[in-house]
């Protein structure tokens, strides 16, 4: 049911355009910053620095212990001198779904910052990303700016250091944006500050940029359905991309929008084949921070309700694909599941086609588990919903919770 990644936004020769969408998105960040009061902190050269782990991110970086994290989706108060993220600069700092982290140094007035954005790029080394990267940022400093790029070793690999030296709004800024690329996701690092002040910071940005590494995955093998769970003769393998959270979706029923795809820590969704005329099958059990699941499961009860009253409409040139869903229950879901059964209706021209399935959603703690099933030429709607919501039956075992009879 997860979505295929789409390499048009983050293709290093779109590079260009995203930079400059990016350095709207910093410059809108640093006006809304910069009329708030924040509590002072010590001089940047004496701030003592503290590994800040981001797991909807997939990494940790030490950072300034007096630093206030803005996009802190579990903020603790004055838990290494962070303090709660305020909802109108954490929605303008994740205006894109890449960006997992924005820090700034209070005693800045926002002028000093890290922005993290990561998000996946697909077959492309480091080395083209960077080259893609440079030849965007020269266009958009133009010839007052300068840049250079130089190979680095950071904790988590090695990566390139991309200097520049720019205007903005009238005052001269320095930037060092490190680039990493590890198994087709790219994270990039960027550290911002006047360039008065970059000989105060740029020691502290150098550590803390060479701090990064990146996060172990939650380990998911023993939650998603086993082949037996699935049903005899069925053998399960890891979809491409399946392992992962960066640039893969979760939730896409009826073209609905996910807010919750920005809260998820893990990833593993497993596809169910049989060798004879089966239903195929698949699971996918993702891991959120805290309130994230609950929040995942409202998001796609809501889709699936509006949905049911009134089909989705998609149209991609000339191919059209019409959703509806319908409630169905199943015993031994947990509280709380969304089970449906999906139509779309596919057309072309005067080609007609359908295509029926079943989607159920259930949550426990910060845990979600989706099975999905899909009817074929030799199965029918039938037997998908039979057998996806037994799946689900089982999953609901191995989520851990108490199960209900419908």
């Amino acid at each position: 049911m997860a979505g295929r990644y789409s390499p048009v936004r983050r293709h290093p020769k779109n590079r260009r355009r995203v930079y400059r969408e990016g350095m709207k998105t910093r410059l809108v960040l640093a006006a809304v910053v910069v009329s708030i009061v924040l509590p002072s902190g010590s001089s940047a050269a004496s701030t003592p620095l503290t590994n800040y782990p981001v797991p909807r991110g997939g990494f940790t970086v030490a950072l300034p212990s007096t630093w206030v994290a803005l996009t802190s989706t579990t903020p603790v108060p004055g838990a290494n001198g962070k303090t709660p993220s305020m909802a109108a600069i954490a929605k303008a700092a994740n205006a894109d779904g890449s960006k997992k982290l924005v820090a700034l140094d209070p005693k800045a007035k926002g002028k000093v910052y890290l922005d993290v954005d990561v998000d996946r790029i697909g077959r492309v080394s480091a080395t083209a990303a960077a080259a893609a990267t440079a030849n965007a940022i020269r266009k958009v400093i133009g010839a007052t700016g300068s840049l250079t790029s130089t190979p680095v070793k950071l904790d988590a690999g090695p990566a390139f250091r991309l200097h520049v030296v720019y205007k903005q709004a009238g005052e001269a800024y320095e930037s060092s944006e490190y680039l990493l690329v590890q198994g087709q996701i790219e994270y990039l690092i960027l550290y911002v500050a006047p360039k008065a002040s970059w000989p105060t910071y740029s020691a502290i940005f150098e550590a803390s940029a060479r701090s990064f590494r990146l996060l172990a995955s939650p380990n998911l093998r023993s939650v998603v359905l086993s082949n037996a769970q699935v049903g005899s003769g069925y053998k399960g393998s890891v979809i491409p991309g399946g392992d992962s959270f960066i640039g893969e979706a979760t939730l896409d029923l009826c073209a609905g929008t996910f807010p919750s795809e920005s809260l998820r820590t893990g990833r593993l969704q497993m596809s169910y084949l049989h060798k004879g005329k089966a239903v195929p099958v698949s699971n996918e059990v993702v891991t959120y921070v805290s309130g994230g699941a609950q929040e995942a499961l409202r998001e796609v009860r809501a889709v699936a309700e509006s949905c049911a009253r009134t089909p989705v409409v998609v149209r991609r040139g000339t191919v059209t694909n019409t959703l509806t869903v319908v409630p169905i229950r199943g015993s031994n879901l947990l509280p709380g599941a969304v089970a449906v059964r999906i139509t779309v209706l596919i057309t072309a021209g005067k080609k007609r086609a359908t295509s029926t399935g079943v989607a159920i959603y259930q949550v426990k703690n910060n845990m979600l588990s989706g099975v999905y099933a899909w009817s074929t030429a030799d199965t029918t709607i039938a037997q998908a919903e039979q057998i996806g919501l037994h799946a689900a039956e089982q999953s609901a075992r191995n989520l851990g919770g108490t199960a209900l009879t419908a």
